[in-house]
C-alpha cells in the first residue's frame, strides 16, 4: 500500500498553492524590475537581489503543479528542499525591502527646477510601492511555500501520520 500513499496528496489544494506561489514570485520579480530601473544608484541596488530570488521562489510553485499530478515520492522530496531554499529567499527579500524603503532615494532637490522634483518624488513613490509589494507578496509567499512544504511532508511514506497497512491518515494524527 505504499505506493498508494501518494493519492492522498490533494491535487485541488497544490495546484492553488502552487498558483499563488507563482503569483507571488511574478509580483517579486516585476517589483524587483521596477526597483532597478526607477532606484536611484546604490550597491544594494545593483544586486538584483528581488529578481534573482523572486524567481527562485517560484520553484516550489512549478514543482507544486508538477507534484499534483505525478505522485513521484522524488519530486515531493524535491518540492520539500525547494520549498526550504525558497525560504530563504523569501528572507532576502525581506531584508532587501526592509533596508531599501528609504535608502538611497533621499537627494537634496532644492536648486532643481520644479518638473524634476516632480519626477524625483513620483519615481521615489514608486520605488517605495515597489518595495511594499515585494515585502506584501514575500510575506504571503512565506506562508504559501511553509504550507506546501507542510503537505509535502504529509504525503511522504516516512511520515507517521499514516498508516502502514491500509495508506490512510490514522486516527491519533
Amino acid at each position: 500500500m505504499d505506493r498508494y500513499r501518494y493519492f492522498i496528496f490533494n491535487q485541488r489544494n497544490m495546484v492553488v498553492l502552487g498558483l499563488f506561489q507563482i503569483a507571488f514570485s511574478t509580483v517579486c520579480v516585476v517589483s524587483g524590475f521596477i526597483d532597478g530601473v526607477f532606484r536611484t544608484e546604490s550597491q544594494l541596488g545593483k544586486t538584483r537581489a528581488p529578481i534573482w530570488a523572486g524567481m527562485v521562489m517560484g520553484v516550489p510553485g512549478v514543482l507544486a503543479l508538477f507534484s499534483s499530478q505525478r505522485k513521484n515520492p522524488v519530486l515531493v522530496n524535491v518540492l520539500i528542499v525547494a520549498s526550504i531554499i525558497s525560504c530563504v529567499a523569501i528572507l532576502i527579500i525581506i531584508v532587501y525591502s526592509s533596508l531599501t524603503l528609504n535608502y538611497g532615494e533621499e537627494e537634496e532637490l532644492s536648486s532643481a527646477p520644479v518638473h524634476v522634483i516632480h519626477t524625483k518624488f513620483v519615481l521615489n513613490k514608486v520605488v517605495k510601492g515597489a518595495n511594499v509589494a515585494m515585502l506584501a507578496a514575500s510575506v504571503g509567499s512565506a506562508f504559501v511555500v511553509l504550507v506546501i512544504a507542510y503537505l509535502g511532508c504529509r504525503s511522504l511514506p516516512c511520515c507517521s501520520c499514516y498508516d502502514s497497512v491500509t495508506g490512510m491518515v490514522s486516527e491519533e494524527s
